[in-house]
């Protein structure tokens, strides 16, 4: 997952951290235009099984689910997010909630919200936040999915620097292409 910030995020997080665990708490927020909030038809849902190697903890903040994770000063306050889904609320509960004013069936743009809370010498407490980037939630028929019918370049450098444009159908013209090498490590 791509995170907005999320370098500035760990840099910062670094500079105020000497020996003490902390709590990431994550949550889902909204993705439009307005100020980043939590998502009304949206919650975290914590995920176990076998294979969810980060411990986590469900928690209950004026409606809005919230993820703990802890941060420990022995995995340099470093957390694998493998234990977290995104749930959808059902639009006939939400829409009772008095004040509620946006439509669950359109607002299917969420983001991950990541907040640490650094409590200080002096008895003050840093919040550090940072969100992802917009992430779709909605399911699409295979009518709309993303179809590429060609593409201008076969092959070019690891390094980059050349341009490839894709045709096709069901994605902007602003949408981006990223390749990724896995490899160990």
């Amino acid at each position: 997952m791509a995170l907005s910030g999320g370098f500035l995020f760990s840099r910062q997080l670094h500079g105020y951290i000497e020996s003490e665990p902390l709590t990431l708490q994550l949550f889902i927020g909204t993705a439009d235009d307005r100020l980043l909030r939590p998502h009304a038809f949206y919650q975290v849902h914590r995920i176990t099984g076998k294979t969810v190697s980060t411990t986590s903890h469900e928690t209950l903040f004026s409606n809005t689910k919230v993820l703990e994770i802890p941060l420990l000063p022995d995995n340099n306050m470093k957390a694998i997010i493998d234990c977290a889904g995104i749930l959808k609320l059902r639009n006939s509960d939400i829409e009772l909630r008095k004040g509620e004013t946006d439509i669950g069936r359109k607002n299917t743009r969420v983001r991950l919200v990541f907040r640490v809370h650094i409590p200080q010498p002096n008895g003050r407490t840093i919040s550090l936040q940072v969100a992802s980037n917009p992430i779709e939630c909605s399911q699409r028929s295979a009518q709309e999915l993303p179809l590429v019918e060609k593409q201008n370049l076969d092959s070019f450098p690891v390094t980059g620097g050349q341009t490839m444009i894709l045709t096709g159908h069901n994605f902007l013209p602003d949408s981006k292409v990223i390749f990724v090498e896995k490899a160990q490590g």
